[in-house]
């Protein structure tokens, strides 16, 4: 008998709806781990973590039956329900009246999967007695697993020691994983733990130079690589917070697995921990609120985003599959044969290194990057954490990811770093219009900048340089917009002359009004404030939802007309290399994912 899974309990009424549904009449002891019941009460598994993905299974796996194993006390009423992505109504499909006595032994249950017409299974248990406890529950397999599984589970962290350690003892301490062979790898790139942090011998640390997200995990996976012991590795970043089950799962994943495949876990709001952020994602695609698909350069699309998994009318959307292009390092699986055929993240430091480790996985694998339901982290929200240098990271990779992958068009990308550089300077944004135009120069420098350069030192330079615009100011502030704050439209002269003057930086001094325009950028940015609002004045207050800070920038003609100036050459020096550049890139992809480069990039 194969475990597959548990039935797991809330640690925390916050996430209670994410593991069971209970009606007035029940209640969690959250120190016992069991659930109380009365006569009457229903406690319902019909959430998230616990509804079975059939459809997932069975595509996937050679499971064709699984067993509910629980542990009761008292009389009930057992049922289980079978959802499907099509039907209005649920259909029963087993029924039980059960006394048991005691916790000593188990109630079994056989659950025969359907293939041709998969869903979601849930299980539901209706208390007949005065009083009734539910203690445990495991889904469990009669079927001989196909193979073993071996698994190095990496991680990288910069000075978030907190988080490292929560995660690292929640997975080495679970009970049921003491049986699973695996090894954390974790790579320290501020060098701020030890050794003795981590009782475990499951634990192996790494000191390591400070060499982002990307030289982080390619360390971790060059010391597994080096062992030979694994089957398969799990990228996770740092800042998460997670339930063990999510580990145990993978390993019944692969061992019944009918094919390679990669594992896309989801990324759960660390602040709305009922919110779904993503479960896997599109690159350079665009899909509308009627769920129509285009290509559109430079864009990613999160899947199944902001669901509120609260909801168990939202759970059947997953039985919807989406084709993932890529899954994001907080939560990625994949195999050794992965590795040997595609190699290692590129060096990226930080930002879509992910993304391109992804594309090749993806084109490996044929579209085999499954977003599994259930497999999901908490993650700090982006919205949350949004430094101006995540710009040049960004656009800098994205130009070498989409150069590799034979998405980048000339014109279509000096559009879009045109357009992102002009719309921070119509805001008085320097910082961040810089950071545009400093990731296209270093883009046009080709692969040598990367595999010569410090990555480190260059960090330290960047987050140095969005500190130069004395005119920019972040205050921190937890007021909210007023309630009867409305949004401003301007006409379409002002827009006229806001573009004609960029905003003012071409108008006389005596022209400038020493105001300030206030301007709300809300969840939906549809709605948001016109930025026209702020033509001939000195000053923008910008106020972003969700964000406790206001943002004051003040009008720097200077500091405007230095980037432009930077950005013109830049096109100039682009125009007549950029054949050669591209070239360059693509010749390059190969050595920068291979072990090789990374050993002596590593130890430079």
């Amino acid at each position: 008998m194969q475990v597959v899974s548990r039935l797991q309990l809330p640690k925390t009424s916050e996430t209670a709806d994410l593991y069971v549904k209970l009606d007035g009449n029940t209640q969690i002891d959250f120190d016992a781990g069991k659930i109380i019941l009365h006569q009457g009460s229903t406690i319902s598994f019909n959430t998230y973590f616990n509804s079975i993905y059939e459809n997932y299974y069975t595509k996937y796996t050679t499971l064709n039956e699984l067993q509910y194993r629980l542990k009761l006390e008292g009389a009930f009423e057992i049922l289980v329900y079978r959802e499907r992505e099509k039907a209005n109504t649920r259909e029963l499909i087993y029924s039980e009246k059960i006394q048991h006595t005691d916790f000593l032994n188990y109630v079994d249950l056989a659950l025969p999967l359907s293939a041709p017409d998969a869903g979601r299974i849930y299980l539901e248990i209706k208390c007949l007695s005065e009083t009734g406890y539910f203690a445990e529950g495991v889904l469990v397999t009669q079927q001989e697993k196909q193979r073993d599984i071996t698994l190095a589970i990496i991680t990288c962290t910069f000075k978030k020691e907190i988080y490292v350690k929560k995660t690292v003892d929640l997975v080495t301490q679970d009970n049921l994983l003491q049986n699973k062979k695996f090894q954390f790898f974790v790579v320290d790139n501020g060098k701020t733990l030890n050794q003795s942090d981590f009782p475990s011998d499951r634990v192996t640390l790494l000191p390591n130079r400070n060499l982002g997200g990307s030289g982080g995990f390619a360390k971790g996976l060059l010391e597994a690589l080096q062992s030979g012991l694994y089957t398969h590795y799990l990228f996770m970043d740092d800042d998460i917070e997670l339930d063990s089950e999510v580990i145990y799962k993978l390993f019944p994943l692969y061992e019944y697995a009918k094919q390679d495949f990669a594992i896309a876990g989801g990324m759960l709001d660390l602040y709305r921990k009922c919110i779904l952020h993503e479960a896997g994602a599109l690159y350079n695609k665009y899909t509308d609120d009627e769920g129509n698909r285009e290509n559109r350069d430079f864009n990613i699309t999160s899947l199944k985003k902001n669901t509120d998994l609260s909801d168990p009318n939202n759970l059947n959307l997953f039985l919807v599959e989406d084709q993932a292009d890529y899954g994001a390092f907080w939560f990625f699986a994949f195999s050794h044969e992965v590795v040997e055929n595609i190699g290692l993240p590129l060096p990226f430091f930080i930002k879509i290194d992910d993304v391109e480790f992804g594309l090749r996985v993806k084109q490996y694998l044929n579209n085999a990057i499954v977003p599994f339901p259930s497999l999901a982290v908490w993650h700090e929200p982006f919205y949350a954490k949004n430094p101006i240098w995540d710009i040049y990271y960004t656009l800098r990779n994205v130009l070498i990811a989409n150069t590799m992958h034979g998405y980048l068009e000339y014109w279509a990308t000096l559009k879009t770093i045109s357009g992102g550089m002009f719309y921070n300077l119509l805001l008085f944004n320097y910082n961040s219009a810089q950071m545009h135009v400093k990731a296209f120069e270093d883009y046009l420098k080709g692969p040598d900048f990367i595999k010569k350069n410090d990555s480190e030192a260059l960090h330290n330079q960047i987050s140095a340089s969005v500190k130069n615009f004395k005119s920019q100011q972040v205050i921190s502030s937890s007021e909210d917009v007023p309630k009867d704050y409305q949004i401003t439209k301007v006409g379409k002269l002002q827009k006229l002359m806001t573009l004609i003057t960029l905003n003012g930086h071409l108008l006389p001094p005596f022209m400038i009004r020493n105001e300030s325009a206030f301007i709300h950028y809300p969840e939906e940015m549809t709605k948001r404030d016109s930025i026209c609002k702020a033509f001939s004045k000195r000053k923008i207050i910008i106020k972003y939802s969700k964000l406790p800070a206001l943002y004051h920038n003040e009008l720097d003609n200077k500091a405007a007309f230095n980037i432009l100036s930077t950005w013109i050459k830049s096109i100039i020096k682009s125009t007549f290399g950029w054949s050669r550049i591209t070239k360059q890139w693509k010749q390059a992809s190969k050595e920068l994912a291979s072990t090789t480069f990374w050993q002596n990039y590593l130890n430079s």
